[in-house]
């Protein structure tokens, strides 16, 4: 929270808050708890920033607290359990997740949770918990969907080991049912909506920069100086058969979102479970204090090392310099929204009176859709074609006049018979952002209604 608001408006916040202004049963590219929570968030802390980021730095914490219960309900002491809340603190993923508002916070939380229920279900708890585990999956199925891969690694950690007998229980269906049944509300939105989340995903299948550097996120996301405690806590809990089906729930869910394609972080929100185990491993391997403090440290000093590529500790100019937003892209996305609403309104009010009377602004993708509507005004009705943006859009729209963001010159020329430069977006730091040297087009003389234009020009990547 230190360093919550150093930097900007992240691009895919600026769509939350967008999205949270449109509550609905569901979103192209997500459920729709992310954007109800950040309409609540709203309400309390209007226009903050910090005020949004706290939520996911709460639920960054709340799976701290939770991987400590891991390793206690894995029999692991208060030396275990501190070592698997410390392993979460200076993990690279939770570092670097949690201080934007994102879906993948939520989802990380959601994920440490019903590993949590799924220990003490392991370990003989109440069958009736698998209840509470299906509701569990349910709200995550509301906050992100590649939450389903965990519940099909599950189901081959079950199958696959002596754990099996707990399938002859009714109670886990009854699970299952219930996170249905949750799932059913935005399934009806996607019914109405072509489908288009499944589209979506499609699209992004194999987005992973190669099956090689899949694994080599992995090891940068789980933390180099954290690999002995992943790959020992998931021998550890092979060894032990009233767990093995835990670790073949991280086998699994690791390979499963290798072969289908999936970006490297969709299965990092397992490695608490790693982490609990791994820590128990950690204490009972190493019986020397000092090695084990010394092994701590170093993995610490680790973290603080790499701290600015997860975290804007760093001010915004020595960020630019350094080039750090090369290789944390988060950081170049959160600057320039308020150059680029300044430079289409100036575009805007530089317009003949003519063009003022029917002019709309049409934004490439939601960033710039979502950067307009919350840093604009006095300008026109903003519309963009990109994502869930494509269904706020109104029913009629037969501008004669419009301001176009992003796209290029010969896509326009199929629906406008005069285009203009009008301007080139930048930013004071100049950070190379998806935005960054786009132009802004005037255009005048629609070959066809906006309108009827608009389903070419839905995008769903």
């Amino acid at each position: 929270m230190a360093v919550a608001d150093r930097y900007g408006w992240h691009r895919d916040e600026l769509y939350y808050l967008a999205s949270s202004r449109h509550l609905s049963l569901g979103y192209v590219d997500y459920p729709p708890i992310t954007p109800l929570l950040a309409r609540l968030d709203q309400a309390i802390f209007p226009g903050s920033i910090p005020g949004l980021r706290l939520l996911t730095v709460l639920a960054g914490a709340a799976v701290i607290v939770i991987a400590a219960l891991i390793a206690r309900e894995l029999g692991g002491g208060p030396s275990a359990q501190a070592l698997a809340g410390l392993a979460v603190l200076i993990s690279p993923l939770f570092v670097g997740a949690n201080i934007l508002f994102q879906t993948v916070s939520f989802d990380q939380l959601v994920w440490a949770a019903v590993c949590l229920l799924f220990v003490r279900l392991l370990r003989g708890a109440d069958p009736r918990e698998w209840l509470v585990l299906g509701l569990l999956f349910g709200i995550g199925l509301e906050t992100k969907y590649t939450i389903v891969g965990l519940g099909v690694a599950m189901l081959v950690g079950l199958i696959a080991t002596p754990a099996r007998r707990h399938l002859r229980s009714r109670w886990p269906w009854f699970g299952f049912g219930l996170a249905v049944l949750l799932i059913l509300p935005n399934l009806t939105w996607q019914v109405g909506h072509h489908w288009d989340s499944v589209a979506y995903t499609l699209n992004h299948r194999g987005n992973t920069d190669g099956p090689v550097f899949y694994w080599v996120q992995q090891l940068l996301l789980a933390g180099p100086q954290l690999l002995a405690i992943v790959v020992m806590g998931v021998v550890w809990l092979w060894r032990r058969e009233q767990f093995r089906a835990a670790a073949v729930t991280i086998i699994a869910v690791e390979l499963l979102f290798f072969a289908a394609g999936g970006k490297a972080y969709y299965p990092a929100p397992i490695y608490p479970l790693a982490y609990a185990a791994g820590s128990i491993w950690f204490v009972e391997a190493i019986r020397r204090r000092w090695v084990r403090r010394l092994a701590v440290a170093a993995a610490v000093a680790v973290t603080l090392v790499l701290l600015p590529i997860g975290l804007p500790v760093l001010p915004a100019q020595v960020m630019a310099d350094s080039g750090i937003w090369k290789a944390r892209k988060d950081f170049a996305d959160m600057y320039g929204w308020p150059e680029l609403v300044q430079q289409v309104t100036a575009v805007y009010t530089g317009l003949p009176a003519s063009d003022r009377n029917s002019v709309m602004i049409l934004a490439g993708n939601y960033g710039e859709a979502g950067a307009l509507d919350f840093y604009g005004r006095g300008l026109p009705l903003v519309v963009s074609a990109h994502l869930t943006y494509y269904y706020w859009a109104p029913a009629h729209m037969a501008p004669s006049t419009v301001i176009v963001l992003g796209y290029p010159r010969d896509y326009l020329a199929t629906f406008f018979g005069q285009i203009e430069l009008a301007g080139t977006i930048g930013n004071a730091y100049g950070l190379h952002n998806e935005e960054y040297g786009q132009p802004i087009w005037v255009c005048r003389d629609p070959l066809i209604p906006l309108d009827q234009a608009w389903p070419t020009l839905k995008s769903l990547d």
